[in-house]
């Protein structure tokens, strides 16, 4: 008889969660959002340039495409003006997967490279605000993902090693950072980056949907 594969959750005491292109559907909202922004430098964005060139660290980004880095304060104003006009619906098997966590007992945690004030609006909107026993944004440490300092900031708060974390994202970046904060990190597919990328830098494992979590997290 073949024994069952593992959960790659066992273990596991704090899961920690990205929100933009992982809980939230944010694809096509930073997509005009950056296309506006980057219209005030005069720099044309397309998808293809947009897929190419995109990270969740904004200065990176920003770096990129061209913009000077005396003007990434100006370029960040412009960003938050923007993205006030969006509201991004929440991902098929948010709700579920942040329950299952909860019901699980583990730790949950946000680590994300968004500006507080705006993070903080989006979990308004989706009823959220009280929901997370962490949550780390930019600024709060100095560095940036792929950095792993948020998350790890993130796991000095919960009081959890990262051998007992996982970490679930959407980017390449999200695992970069997962990997060497020393968690276990899953990706969500249809984010920000594509299957192949994702695929080549060697997550823990592939969730074609966060219902796919809700499995895990109850196995």
């Amino acid at each position: 008889m073949t024994a069952e594969p593992s959960s790659p959750l066992n273990g596991i005491r704090a899961v920690l969660f990205d929100l933009d292109g992982t809980l939230i559907d944010a694809v096509e909202s930073h997509y005009r959002v950056f296309s506006r922004v980057l219209a005030a430098f005069d720099v044309r964005l397309d998808q293809l340039i947009f897929k190419r060139h995109y990270s969740p660290n904004w200065y990176q980004f920003y770096k990129r495409v061209g913009i000077p880095e005396t003007r990434w304060p100006e370029a960040d104003q412009l960003w938050l003006r923007y993205y006030a006009a969006e509201a991004p619906a929440m991902r098929d098997g948010a709700d579920e997967a942040l329950a299952s966590v909860r019901a699980s007992g583990r730790a949950l945690g946000l680590i994300t490279a968004g500006d507080r004030s705006r993070v903080e609006r989006d979990l308004r909107r989706m009823n959220w605000e009280s929901l997370f026993d962490v949550v780390v944004c930019a600024g709060d440490v100095a560095e940036r993902k792929p950095h792993p300092a948020p998350l790890v900031h993130g796991l000095i708060r919960l009081e959890v090693p990262p051998a007992a974390a996982a970490y679930i994202g959407d980017t390449v970046e999200d695992v970069e950072m997962g990997k060497a904060a020393g968690v276990t990190t899953l990706v969500v597919l249809g984010g920000f980056s594509s299957r192949d990328a994702l695929e080549a830098t060697g997550p823990g494992g592939l969730l074609k949907s966060l219902r796919d979590l809700v499995e895990l997290l109850q196995g």
